[in-house]
């Protein structure tokens, strides 16, 4: 729960809040897994308001550089396929990807993270999210927005990828589950000038 969450930091940012567009408007994301070391509540103030976060140190066991497919879907990676899938990244190329928003956390934590304690980086999530009901020594799996700190979604590894969401929030995901499906063409719909005895057996 949120209580057991006890450490706070805080920062300054220059300029008007919108991380999303300002760190995480480069590449398609990253994707990974790793097991929960420290969280803490981060405060950031910008001038044009406030904004409180869930800062997530993880130990990374697995990482990937994330691709879409022709509908602009994410490409999911199979765990039965960590850690030698062709997508995956070097704790080093993570660092380097991260790089543009590791700036955004102190100092003094930022000199705890790799390569100064190997595969260990930290996430952001949102205050307001699931991730206030994390502890430490729990495993998740994580998405990013762009190549930043900053998640758009993450679920517990023991739990389903839909453990850690709300009913409302668990049907908009399956909404557009349907409406990714719905762009599909079945293959038998693209099968032209054939007779159907032709193609089904």
């Amino acid at each position: 729960m949120a209580a057991s969450i006890k450490e706070t930091s805080n920062s300054a940012f220059k300029g008007n809040w919108a991380p999303i567009d300002t760190f995480g408007a480069e590449g398609n994301g990253l994707e990974g897994e790793g097991d929960i070391t420290a969280l803490r509540f981060h405060t950031v103030t910008a001038k044009d308001r406030v904004e409180r976060y869930i800062a997530i140190t993880l130990k990374v066991t697995a990482a990937f550089e994330t691709k879409m497919d022709k509908y602009g879907a994410r490409v999911a990676v199979d765990a039965s396929e960590y850690p030698g899938h062709a997508n995956s990244l070097t704790m080093d190329t993570l660092a380097e990807k991260m790089a543009s928003s590791m700036d955004l956390i102190p100092a003094s934590y930022r000199a705890k993270l790799h390569p100064t304690e190997p595969a260990t980086f930290e996430f952001w999530a949102l205050a307001s999210s699931n991730a206030r009901k994390f502890s430490v020594g729990q495993a998740i799996h994580f998405n990013t927005e762009g190549n930043s700190l900053f998640l758009n979604s993450f679920f517990l590894t023991s739990e389903g990828n839909f453990s850690h969401m709300e009913g409302g929030d668990v049907m908009a995901q399956m909404s557009k589950l349907s409406d990714h499906l719905s762009k599909k063409t079945m293959w038998e719909d693209e099968v032209q000038g054939c007779d159907s005895d032709e193609w089904s057996e």
